[in-house]
């Protein structure tokens, strides 16, 4: 008969893999649901993740962006090399130290990024009107727990 840690570390494990398939359907849903309408620009999802990296703190060396995202400095170059060329995001090197280079959001990048959230905040509003206000902070709190755990 199994000890009640081990039970317990088991119905642990069954939670986070359920909680991780939750996580990646939703992130999926948000992701293809309504983009054809909103894909004047085809983007990936990096990309995407880019612009609103972008959106939140600008502008941001190549650096700052790879550290942000997670990712390395190459990949974070050639992503945005590839928005450079579709115009959505422009660069600029430091008056001082011509090395390091600024990626700021052009005018086209912003409206794009601003419309795609704007679109979201929308689509999840009326999802989240039909939770009690409570639940919300609730689940808010939680999220950013979980968050600041895995920052660490």
């Amino acid at each position: 008969m199994p000890k009640e840690s081990e039970r317990n570390e088991r119905e642990v494990d069954e939670y986070i893999s359920q909680v991780i398939m939750v996580i990646l359907h939703i992130m999926r849903n948000l992701r293809h649901s309504g983009m054809e309408l909103l894909s004047e620009v085809e983007l990936s999802y990096p990309q995407i993740l880019l612009l609103y990296a972008l959106l939140e703190n600008e502008p941001c060396s190549i650096s700052e962006l790879s550290q942000r995202l997670r990712i390395t400095q190459g990949v974070v170059s050639r992503m945005v090399e590839r928005l450079v060329e579709k115009g959505i995001v422009e660069r600029t090197r430091d008056k001082e130290d011509r090395r390091v280079v600024y990626v700021s959001l052009s005018q086209k990048g912003r409206d794009h990024a601003e419309k795609m959230i704007t679109y979201h905040v929308d689509r999840l509003k009326r999802k989240f009107l039909k939770v009690k206000k409570a639940d919300r902070e609730s689940f808010l709190k939680l999220l950013r727990e979980i968050d600041s755990q895995l920052e660490e």
